[in-house]
């Protein structure tokens, strides 16, 4: 068999690249098309000798995510990229994938914005053993370590995560923070509903709508400051600010998009707003950064997987992954807290109602919860605005 593929966007080829038995990529032209040169994954720009490889890498499973080994041994596979390369390397959140050089594919036959795809890794069923389609999965790029999966749900390209522990905490925090951008009247963030999912130790999942598209694809803050270098004297975030204005973008609109996720993950303490939990959505033909995308992944907060503090110290120890590595400093970066109204956030009833769905949160520790969440409200209120 042919290990050699055109890496594509779309239509275009990007270059030539070879695979091992394993499904590492492990060697690529470095000669481009002149036309390609625009449309290289800007993470691998800064490593040009090992940085596609890299990439490629990085977009398959994580093998650290929840029961994903079973569910490659079942398909007779040991290594993620090997499911990746199955399934051309394609995604739900850009346009790239890898065409065999002996085939007459094209994006329009194989993308998964516009055909059926299988392998719902998360849920009970597989749909190509229940309806005999054949085609190709997205899962094989779906990254991160909670467990997930694409699936189509009356015709929309739809997301479904579960949790890390028997409880339904980080998919009750997905619908609290869709609460508060819906009470802050905010345009720009991803809806989660619960769902319940079938042979789960947790209660209730949750989903959300796909908000890429043929026209718009995703791109990573991760990618976008590793694609330039930066300077000592600039920090990480107004690096990532810079850059994505190099590409277009409406650079007080990002700045005011960001400082209002900063206000909202501060309240609800969240502490994995790492570089892949902010993106940028791109034009697919132009290649401009039209804006930051909705506000998604806010799950690991309200202290899911972590224990309660004992303290107000505690509390403000508390150790987050993004741009900065404490809240404070972060909330620091935070030029205008109008853009949060704690007079409209959800309500501690509310809190308490949704954690009360799953039996298995005791009530002692919801109170306990809901105290901190109005600690941090009142901690907001009084902090002083550098």
């Amino acid at each position: 068999m042919d290990n050699r593929f055109y890496l594509m966007r779309k239509n275009e080829i990007i270059t030539l690249v070879q695979f091992n038995e394993k499904g590492e990529m492990s060697a690529f032209s470095k000669n481009y098309p002149e036309s390609a040169k625009d449309i290289i994954p800007l993470a691998y720009r800064t490593d040009p000798d090992k940085g596609l490889c890299k990439w490629w890498k990085e977009r398959s499973i994580p093998l650290t995510r929840d029961q994903i080994r079973s569910f490659l041994e079942s398909k007779g596979l040991t290594d993620p990229e090997q499911y990746l390369v199955n399934n051309l390397g394609l995604s739900l959140t850009d346009y790239y994938w890898i065409k065999p050089v002996d085939s007459n594919l094209t994006w329009e036959s194989v993308n998964l914005f516009d055909n059926e795809f299988h392998d719902n890794i998360l849920l009970s069923s597989n749909k190509t053993e229940q309806d005999g389609i054949m085609g190709y999965s997205p899962n094989g790029s779906l990254q991160g370590n909670i467990e997930k999966t694409w699936t189509i749900i009356d015709g929309d390209r739809c997301i479904i995560k579960g949790n890390h522990t028997n409880s339904s905490n980080e998919s009750f925090n997905e619908v609290i923070a869709s609460e508060i951008h819906k009470k802050q009247k905010y345009d720009n963030y991803t809806a989660y509903k619960l769902i319940h999912i079938k042979g789960k130790p947790y209660k209730y999942g949750c989903v959300s709508r796909a908000f890429t598209s043929q026209t718009l694809e995703l791109v990573s803050a991760w990618d976008i400051v590793t694609s330039e270098p930066r300077k000592n004297s600039t920090s990480l975030y107004e690096h990532f600010i810079k850059v994505c204005g190099k590409h277009g973008i409406d650079v007080d609109l990002l700045r005011s998009d960001l400082e209002y996720e900063i206000l909202v993950d501060y309240i609800l303490t969240g502490y994995d707003r790492h570089l892949k939990n902010i993106s940028i959505l791109r034009d697919a033909d132009s290649l401009r950064f039209v804006r930051m995308a909705p506000i998604y992944d806010s799950g690991d907060s309200l202290f899911a997987n972590r224990p309660l503090p004992a303290n107000l110290k505690e509390l403000q120890k508390i150790k987050i992954n993004s741009f900065v590595k404490s809240e404070t400093k972060l909330l620091s970066l935070v030029r205008d807290r109008s853009l949060l109204d704690i007079n409209k956030l959800p309500s501690p009833d509310y809190i308490s109602k949704i954690y009360h769905k799953d039996e298995k949160i005791s009530d002692g520790y919801i109170a306990k919860l809901v105290e901190w969440y109005e600690r941090k409200i009142d901690s907001l209120a009084a902090a002083p605005q550098l």
